[in-house]
């Protein structure tokens, strides 16, 4: 049930930072950097909360 939270998590971050970055008008590569970066940072920033 944790790592499910903490995914989740991480994913919708992931996702609003993409769709945020795209609609600033940016490329789709550096949407996905931005959310790659924003999941990581999220996973870590919640596993240390949560757990």
């Amino acid at each position: 049930m944790r790592a499910a939270v903490i995914l989740m998590l991480g994913t919708q971050t992931a996702v609003a930072a993409g769709v945020l970055t795209v609609l600033a008008g940016n490329a789709w590569a550096v949407a996905v950097l931005a959310a790659g970066g924003a999941f990581a940072g999220t996973v870590a920033f919640a596993r240390s909360v949560i757990g």
